[in-house]
């Protein structure tokens, strides 16, 4: 069984579970948004039984520190790292879902020496994907910031007990999901998935004002977009310039790491994805957002799994065998 524990790095006093034996391979498992561990739950045990495995609350979640400072990916990636060193780790197999692998994938990008194996589970890379339109939503002021004291409790309740909203669909707010025809949405069903104590937990940890700094602070400031051009230059956009494309219902692929656009990491990565991002079967196609994976990572696996966009947690069979596979070099 898992234990819970805390511990002090440079930045951070940060809450993490942790499963298996020290001594083992390593694996860091990063959540992503509204989530915090808990999400791990399926896989952190399955895997403890071969792996050292390490699952943290991320920055502003859960029940690790909140500080109200503006966030970059710089710091989030540094604070992965920062956690290596508190617990001294040396190099870690790394696995991020959603949020956590924008994490990941910067941490892994810049500090290849610590992050041996990188599984990005429905997740992006250095482009952001215009069937995600909350990304836009969360640069408009004040708009986002007074979403979440009237809507948060009943968002979380939205997502994973298929409740209806009563905030209204854009522009008032991208949330749709109990109305979205999309594939990925269609093969979303909360009810096979959340328990009652699951969805009350979810609440527990989000409904607080230092997570909702977060959930805006990460997507308004932490993912600064640009326009690729052509030429292969870049235009960035100011936060009201992307809350005017939002206002007018305008999406197009953004890249919002225009400092990674040209680094690889080359060690073996893992990309396995529902059909919520890819919603048909993936191939290199001219879709920004989809062939940035080949893009950075020369040793890739893709899978898929047939599920929503939470596939930890919607189908962790897939997901512990597909992780069992690619830390066994089976894939």
């Amino acid at each position: 069984m898992s234990t819970a524990h805390f511990v002090d790095t440079a930045s951070l006093r940060v809450h993490y579970r942790h499963a298996g034996q020290r001594g083992n391979t390593a694996v860091l498992l990063v959540h992503g948004f509204p989530q915090d561990s808990y999400m791990w739950r399926h896989q952190i045990d399955v895997l403890g039984q071969h792996y050292d495995v390490y699952a943290p609350d991320i920055r502003g979640y859960g029940l690790t520190d909140k500080p109200r400072i503006r966030v970059t990916r710089d710091i989030l990636a540094d604070d992965k790292v920062e956690f290596l060193d508190a617990l001294g780790l040396d190099e870690v197999y790394l696995v991020g879902h959603d949020w956590g692998g924008i994490i990941a994938f910067k941490a892994a990008i810049d500090h290849p020496d610590r992050f041996t194996k990188l599984a990005l589970i429905d997740t992006l890379t250095s482009v952001w994907s215009p069937r995600g339109i909350h990304g836009w939503w969360f640069k408009c002021e004040p708009q986002a910031d007074e979403f979440w004291p009237r809507h948060a409790v009943e968002f979380i309740r939205a997502v994973f007990a298929g409740e209806k909203g009563s905030y209204g669909p854009p522009p008032y707010s991208p949330w749709a999901r109990t109305d979205d025809s999309a594939s990925g949405a269609r093969l979303w069903d909360p009810t096979r998935t959340w328990t009652k104590d699951d969805v009350d937990h979810y609440v527990e940890m989000f409904d607080n004002d230092a997570s909702w700094f977060h959930a805006v602070e990460y997507y308004r400031h932490a993912l600064p977009f640009h326009r690729l051009h052509d030429d292969g230059s870049f235009e960035f956009l100011s936060n009201p310039k992307v809350a005017e494309l939002w206002a007018r219902n305008e999406f197009e692929h953004m890249v919002y790491a225009p400092e990674d656009w040209h680094k690889a990491y080359t060690h073996p990565a893992l990309w396995l994805f529902s059909p919520f991002l890819i919603p048909q079967a993936y191939q290199p196609s001219g879709d920004l957002y989809a062939d940035s994976f080949p893009r950075h990572f020369p040793d890739l696996r893709v899978r898929g799994a047939l599920c929503g966009h939470f596939v930890p947690e919607e189908d962790p069979t897939r997901t512990n065998e597909v992780l069992g596979d690619f830390f066994a070099a089976r894939i």
